[in-house]
């Protein structure tokens, strides 16, 4: 069971004091005073940390956590799929860095955890009394008794962005059902537009999209399915890969989207090339940025029998957040214990700044959001469920399975009696 148990430790830098008797007076005197400062230099905490997330507001707080604990930083981006690779052989050599990200679900949190490298956080957190700062369960309490990481991005959601300067030049407007989205689709083509950009190398924007496929005709199938109540092979499920088939078919993606990194995917929708895109709320910010008032959002279209507001599908869930890890292995572990602690804070008081909800205690005042971020805000309260992404409720071996599944769909290699059916098989065995 999953609570909320605080921990923390004040890490401490003690400054070695050199006494030198003299008998020189200034000579001496200056020979003191280079000591003390080689002292203090060679004592100074380093921290190295490891990031996949590419939006700068993760340096700039980085940064200002190891200044307040007077360390010295080491901040390494590293772009997200490599990043997966990178840690996966830093796990298994254990070769890891003082602090490193974690991506959300089980398929990653549960190989960081049986690695046995992580330090926990109990003490740190009850020592400092900055445990007390986070929210009721926002901290992970494992089996064991201990917290091992601390948040590093909010609950996000998945999103339909548009680009509103494309939807005026086709004289359209953003879809509300399945039967305008086909319409839609086949307005951008005619006119040369790429309908939707797709990341399919990565496989998970297309795993999201059929996850809301289903939500979108029955909200808890999934939730039933993963219980034994009911199957994958049952209406739902189907109707919703035929629905991804009819979208291939249509050309609703780019030609070779399987093939195209998110990365590259999302650059069509930025620089007008493609007319939506689906991504994460995680990326309002960064694609407000880059598009200004070209940038749209619209919930998710009615595509079945449940209502727009009925679900959406979440990033993440409460076993198994975005999170910050902390190397038990590593030179200066109380320090980076403090600092992972506290860069969590300030990341906090950075999405509350932003018009987001948080995940601890802020004293941060909201600034004015964006009139697509307050339309998102507005949606998701009155959203009924957040069902969290399949991919992360399942451990890493069933995770990859299914993703490599559901590449086989989006593909044409299985039909959707073909793909449910080993869906049903898949997903049995992983009980």
């Amino acid at each position: 069971m999953f609570g909320k148990k605080f921990g923390v430790i004040a890490a401490s830098v003690a400054l070695v004091s050199v006494v030198l008797t003299s008998c020189g007076g200034a000579e001496v005197n200056n020979g003191g005073t280079q000591s003390k400062e080689a002292t203090a230099a060679d004592s100074k905490k380093s921290i190295t940390l490891w990031i996949f997330d590419a939006d700068p507001m993760y340096q700039a707080t980085a940064e200002a956590t190891a200044a307040e604990i007077g360390a010295e930083l080491n901040y390494e981006y590293i772009q997200d799929e490599t990043y997966k690779t990178k840690l996966s052989v830093a796990l298994a050599a254990n070769e890891l860095p003082d602090v490193f990200q974690q991506h959300a679900g089980k398929s990653y949190r549960t190989p960081v955890l049986q690695s046995k490298t992580v330090a926990p956080l109990n003490d740190t957190l009850d020592s400092t009394g900055l445990g007390s700062q986070f929210l009721d369960n926002q901290l992970v309490t494992e089996d064991d008794g201990n917290i091992y990481s601390v948040p590093s991005n909010i609950s996000t959601t998945l999103v339909l962005y548009y680009n509103k300067k494309l939807m005026g030049e086709l004289g359209a407007s953003a879809p509300t059902t399945w039967d305008e989205l086909q319409a839609l689709i086949k307005t951008a083509n005619d006119e040369g537009v790429i309908p939707i950009a797709l990341g399919g190398k990565e496989r998970w924007q297309a795993d999201l999209l059929y996850n809301m496929l289903v939500a979108r005709e029955d909200v808890n199938a999934f939730d039933e399915a993963i219980k034994g109540q009911a199957k994958f092979t049952d209406a739902p499920f189907v109707d919703a890969a035929n629905q991804v088939v009819t979208l291939v078919n249509s050309n609703a993606f780019q030609k070779g989207f399987l093939g195209s990194a998110y990365l590259d995917a999302q650059e069509l929708f930025k620089n007008d090339k493609a007319l939506m895109w689906i991504d994460g709320s995680f990326n309002f910010t960064s694609l407000s940025t880059a598009m200004g008032d070209n940038l749209g959002y619209i919930a998710f279209p009615k595509t079945g029998a449940e209502e727009i507001h009925s679900s959406t599908i979440g990033f993440q869930n409460a076993e198994a957040p975005y999170s910050l890890f902390v190397n038990n292995s590593s030179k200066n572990v109380d320090a980076a214990k403090e600092f992972a602690i506290r860069m969590s804070l300030k990341l906090n008081d950075e999405f509350v700044r932003k018009g987001l909800p948080g995940y601890a205690k802020s004293d941060v005042k909201s600034e004015s959001q964006n009139e697509q971020l307050s339309a998102y805000a507005t949606d998701i309260g009155k959203t009924t469920k957040t069902q969290a992404m399949w991919f992360g409720l399942l451990s890493a071996d069933a995770g990859q399975e299914y993703r490599d599944l559901t590449q086989q769909l989006y593909g044409g290699v299985l039909t959707a009696e073909q793909f449910t059916t080993e869906l049903e098989t898949l997903l049995r065995k992983a009980e």
